[in-house]
């Protein structure tokens, strides 16, 4: 196994840890998720790096990595969900998303046909990871309470809390449109293999 796959599965066993961190109330807990969420990204970072600059791209691989960033990005909304900051429609939206696209991929690899992730749903992961990001700052800061999704007055929250929140907010909504809209071309680009799967 290459380094590549190793990160990728390194990826995977933090996901949980991550999780069990983040439902915790204790802050110490709270600032250990996010840095192992950080550490988590930068080794979806660093394994396409090695695989692009020495070649160690397999089919194992390409079918892992997608695969680990989606479970970290479902218990990362579950987790966040957990604390309220999160909406429960969000996290619907995105997971069912991600298994239904994972469930294509995992038939169309038993049947021996390799799906790749395209460039738009690279760009939905991102805009994902980054809007968690920001929800696991604000955690850290503090008391998660807040008034309701994309709405920062009457929380009692500094100006530089408030901000970060509905920028978080903010880029929750852009992720989801990007899940949707990556998911409807997903499908779209994969019609012929769907077909030939018989779905």
């Amino acid at each position: 196994m290459n380094w590549p796959n190793r990160l990728t599965i390194i990826r995977i066993l933090l996901s949980p840890l991550f999780m069990i961190l983040l439902i915790d109330n204790r802050q110490g807990s709270r600032i250990a998720a996010l840095i192992v969420f950080v550490a988590a990204s930068l080794t979806d970072l660093y394994d396409g790096y090695l695989a692009r600059k020495y070649g160690w791209i397999t089919n194992l691989g390409k079918f892992l990595d997608p695969l680990a960033d989606k479970l970290l990005v479902a218990l990362a909304l579950i987790g966040l969900n957990q604390i309220y900051l999160v909406p429960a429609w969000a996290l619907y939206l995105i997971i069912g998303r991600e298994l239904l696209v994972t469930g294509l991929r995992s038939i169309a690899a038993y049947a021996g046909v390799l799906i790749l992730p395209s460039r738009l749903g690279k760009y939905k992961t991102s805009s994902q990871m980054l809007s968690m990001f920001c929800y696991l700052l604000f955690s850290v800061q503090g008391s998660t309470g807040r008034a309701g999704f994309l709405h920062i007055s009457g929380m009692g929250l500094s100006m530089g809390r408030s901000i970060l929140l509905f920028s978080a907010d903010v880029l929750l909504v852009v992720a989801v449109l990007l899940t949707i809209i990556s998911g409807v071309d997903y499908f779209w680009r994969n019609g012929s293999v769907m077909k030939r799967l018989g779905l």
